[in-house]
């Protein structure tokens, strides 16, 4: 399976916009800051949500299991947020 489907993010003080990216750029010229690519394993991440639970945050999403016929799976890892309030992926290894 290949695909160049990624976790793009954005972000606005208001929820009709504008959003722009982590630089500033607007995400309707083309912005957006990569959040979460596919890899060797996984592919066409996407269709995503952060869930708060017990404390803890969650990015939950779909993407593509290379090592199984590239079977859609649902995929959960935790996330954080940086000091200027951007989310981030913590390190599964973690």
């Amino acid at each position: 399976m290949k695909s160049n489907y990624k976790i793009v993010i954005g972000r606005s003080g208001e929820v009709d916009g504008p959003y722009t990216d982590k630089e500033g750029t607007l995400l309707t010229k083309g912005g957006g800051t990569i959040l979460l690519e596919g890899d060797r394993n996984w592919d066409g991440l996407g269709h995503n949500a952060i869930l708060s639970d017990a404390g803890k945050d969650y990015l939950v999403f779909h993407a593509y299991d290379v090592n199984d016929n590239g079977n859609p799976k649902l995929r959960i890892l935790r996330s954080e947020w940086d000091k200027d309030g951007w989310p981030t992926v913590v390190n599964e290894s973690k």
